[in-house]
């Protein structure tokens, strides 16, 4: 398979200088603008003016530095962006609840994956040496269903000869069912050209591969988010983007698919962080695990500020 035959089918995160002051006797605030104060004060507009407007339009709010990246604004003050302001479930607050899922090649989506073993697994349960209820199958057209016990955190296990083994890992819905009508899963040949394909280099025998997709706070796939890595510096990872639907690293962000991924990651637990726009500001952190030959798939989605 060429690079060009790989195509995710995965629809499945200056301050202007002070002015000089003049030989004069300078009044109280000439005086905090000479110490370089009152740039501090004008962010505390509800101290200095309560009435006086923080911002006219949401430009206004981004420019105001890294920290307001994914502001809006609102009755001239700069508020949190709803699309970038909500939380995840903590574990102990997930309810019980039913999973769908209809499982999809990563390449062409039209082809259904049948004969899928599925396990469900808590997430500390690193190999689900033991999992969760009965091992089930997708059926003819790639559906499998399982019930979800409350306060559950963890991931599906995933093996067929058909795709590359696969652990991936759950968001769980705050209320109701979760039914996911497209998972994309890699075949092994697939999952292969990815690492050559985003990195240059063969997959290495001892690592493995994340896939992320990123979603704001409306269930939005999420442009503009550039994933890092915590924990390793090994030569041989890499972070790549989707360009044009190919994985390359020469992005720097996620385009309007939101997706995303690190290939040759060492074996264990990777700490993947999630930020927004330039200046950077945290949106998301996760954790996933990996195993060496298999492909771990994540959704981000905010859960901090």
């Amino acid at each position: 398979m060429s690079v060009k035959g790989i195509e995710l089918a995965t629809k499945m995160t200056t301050r202007d200088m002070d002015p000089v002051p003049q030989r004069r006797r300078l009044p109280a605030v000439g005086m905090l603008a000479a110490l370089g104060l009152l740039s501090w004060l004008a962010g505390c507009s509800l101290i200095v003016d309560a009435n006086r407007p923080q911002c006219s339009q949401d430009s206004d709010c981004t420019n105001r530095g890294p920290e307001f990246a994914g502001s809006v604004c609102s009755a001239g003050l700069c508020g949190p962006d709803p699309h970038w302001s909500c939380g995840t479930l903590t574990p102990s607050a997930v309810p019980a609840y039913k999973l769908t899922m209809h499982l999809q090649d990563a390449v062409d989506s039209k082809i259904s994956l049948p004969g899928v073993r599925a396990q469900l697994c808590r997430k500390l349960d690193v190999d689900c040496a033991n999992p969760i209820g009965a091992t089930v199958t997708s059926d003819g057209d790639g559906w499998l269903g399982m019930q979800v016990e409350a306060g559950f955190d963890g991931y599906v296990q995933l093996t067929d000869t058909k795709i590359a083994p696969s652990l991936y890992f759950l968001t769980p819905p705050k209320s109701g069912d979760l039914e996911l009508p497209m998972v994309p899963l890699a075949s092994p040949p697939s999952a292969r050209q990815i690492v050559v394909a985003a990195s240059g280099k063969s997959w290495l025998p001892d690592r493995g591969i994340v896939l992320v997709n990123a979603f704001d706070c409306q269930n939005q796939t999420a442009g503009g988010i550039t994933f890092s890595l915590a924990g390793t510096s090994d030569a041989s990872a890499a972070i790549f983007y989707l360009v044009n639907n190919f994985p390359t690293t020469d992005g720097t962000a996620t385009d309007a698919t939101g997706y995303g991924g690190l290939v040759n990651v060492p074996a264990g637990v990777a700490t993947i962080a999630a930020t927004l726009g330039p200046g950077g500001r945290k949106v998301s952190t996760t954790t996933v695990l990996i195993r060496p030959g298999y492909v771990s798939y994540s959704s981000v989605t905010p859960n901090s500020k």
